[in-house]
């Protein structure tokens, strides 16, 4: 008997064992201790239900690994039947599933309800409710004439990818690339608790005055992808692959649905609680996510704007700057330990905006406590499988509770493919006028805690009415069909991003806009036959009409 046998029969008799005595469907309140072998080898492994009030960041980063395991438990689902979709299969553990780059079933990640069948575009009767079915996608695109066209799309793939940009801000590219044009796109799902929520025949449309709270244990699950046929400065087996639907348009606009292989590099998994009820947001990378030449200067990603000209908060005193806590900027295996330090960075001066490729910045944002769980994770992994492809996924950093203090842990966190650009979302505080929208090429990054005089358009006509009264962005006890209480945080990061949602009376989440037949417009990619002109003129299109927010 070879050692790789020998290897995989002893696994499977651990994880035998382990399934017989640890069968759950809801796991308990998270202590927030350690990540244990055993967990690893657990073939019935759930989401923790909570985690205990005022965790350290120690306890957040275990937990926010329990949500990652859950995760990438394999289902019994098919395109065939949704039967077992968001269930584990009760067979396989996250080390099997990270065994090799594909596996059979989609994962619990991948099986969960797509945006468009949680909040899919209707115009009549509402679609029958999606849960254990296979998957149905609600969506549609604008034609030449500004008309909505309906699009019912049966048998793709569990991994559908209709966003192509960063919230209409930018597009994400790596430049370097087998294919620099073909951007990252993006994928957002909920669980079954949000889907009942959100399609419940008595829901109202969320609103400042009457806003939304959602149920505890509801989730929220957005990745990024790449093609594997583009990966061109790192091996594609060390990512988690998946066969995924896409839409390419042609010179018209007019989308086809299209099947690739896709790798993926980042993965964000916010959670609903009892003791945190403004959410958990986590988020994880590829430790390949960033290329670097011999120099160890970032040559990938890099991204393009849709605005060309950036303005903060008027008037204004340059430079902008963000003072930031933390000890890494690289995500990588084995770091040493350090110390966490703040750090003061400086933002991109306003005025004109380059239209051509960024590459990315990395501040050191990676906090000690994240970086030492990492490793004690990692080291297990690799114990039990050296070359598993989950040891190349890292935790960025955990976000719980609300806070103004932006010298605190995690504060900024953002996803270096997901939040890339520094101007826009990578050290978010404070509010974007109108959303984060670009107007008539302007783009607005109100930073501070100043009133309504202070952030403005340069041009008076392009100001929204009222003007914001705040920059705050996170209020506390919001209650259902209520008016959403006065903002107290000037919160960064995701969770002060998505708080933009929450004064929306959406509770943290974007996708809520879709509700009530609205749905999410798809985002198709230029094909590769279209002119340089053509390709940018639909990007900026599907970023304009794009339903991100």
């Amino acid at each position: 008997m070879n050692l790789q046998l020998k290897k995989i029969l002893s696994l499977s008799a651990i994880s035998l064992l382990i399934s017989c005595t640890s069968q759950h469907s809801q796991a308990a309140t998270d202590s927030g201790t350690e990540i244990t072998k055993a967990e690893l080898l657990n073939t019935r492994y759930s989401y923790p239900s909570d985690l205990i009030a005022n965790a350290n960041q120690t306890q957040l980063a275990n937990y926010a690994w329990r949500l990652f395991i859950a995760s990438m438990q394999q289902t019994k689902a098919t395109l065939t039947s949704g039967s077992g979709r968001g269930v584990t299969d009760g067979i396989h553990n996250f080390i099997n599933t990270g065994s090799s780059p594909t596996v059979a079933n989609p994962l619990i990640f991948e099986s969960v309800y797509h945006r468009t069948e949680a909040f899919p575009y209707y115009t009549s009767s509402k679609p029958a409710s999606p849960i254990n079915k296979a998957p149905i996608y609600y969506t549609y695109y604008e034609n030449s004439s500004k008309t909505k066209v309906a699009k019912t799309v049966t048998g793709a793939n569990y991994v559908y990818l209709d966003e192509t940009n960063q919230i209409s801000q930018n597009y994400l590219y790596y430049q370097h690339s087998n294919d620099p044009n073909f951007p990252v796109l993006f994928m957002a799902k909920v669980n079954e608790l949000e889907t009942s929520y959100a399609l419940d025949a008595k829901r109202d449309a969320p609103s400042a005055t009457k806003s939304w709270d959602f149920p505890d244990q509801v989730m929220e699950i957005k990745t990024a992808w790449r093609r594997t046929s583009d990966i061109k400065n790192s091996d594609s087996n060390r990512y988690h692959q998946a066969t995924a639907s896409y839409w390419l348009a042609d010179s018209k606009g007019v989308p086809t649905l299209t099947t690739d292989t896709f790798a993926l590099i980042a993965i964000h998994i916010i959670q609903k609680t009892a003791n945190y009820p403004e959410f958990i947001f986590t988020t994880f990378e590829h430790v390949d996510s960033v290329t670097r030449d011999n120099n160890q200067v970032i040559t990938d990603p890099a991204y393009k704007t849709e605005y060309n000209k950036l303005v903060y908060q008027t008037p204004s005193s340059e430079p902008h700057t963000a003072t930031a806590n933390g000890a890494y900027y690289i995500n990588a295996q084995g770091q040493a330990p350090k110390k966490n330090k703040l750090t003061t960075y400086t933002l991109p001066a306003a005025g004109a905006i380059s239209q051509d490729y960024t590459t990315v910045v990395q501040p050191n944002t990676i906090i000690s406590e994240v970086n030492d769980v990492n490793n004690q994770v990692n080291a297990l992994v690799q114990d039990l499988d050296k070359n598993n492809i989950w040891a190349n996924y890292r935790l960025k950093g955990v976000q719980a509770i609300p806070t103004s203090d932006s010298d605190s842990s995690n504060f900024y966190l953002a996803n270096i493919v997901v939040e890339s650009s520094q101007p826009g979302i990578q050290l978010f505080d404070g509010i974007l006028l109108n959303g984060g929208l670009e107007q008539d090429g302007y783009f607005v990054n109100c930073r501070g805690t100043q009133g309504n005089t202070k952030c403005v358009y340069p041009d008076a006509t392009l100001n929204p009415n009222p003007l914001p009264s705040t920059y705050n962005n996170v209020s506390l006890n919001v209650t259902q069909d209520a008016q959403v209480p006065a903002a107290k945080f000037n919160m960064g990061g995701c969770q002060g991003c998505h708080g933009a949602a929450q004064q929306l009376g959406r509770d943290f989440s974007f996708l809520a806009n879709g509700v009530l037949g609205k749905g999410k417009e798809l985002d198709s990619v230029p094909a590769s036959s279209l002119t340089v002109t053509q390709k940018a003129v639909h990007n900026t299109t599907m970023s304009r009409s794009s339903n991100a927010h």
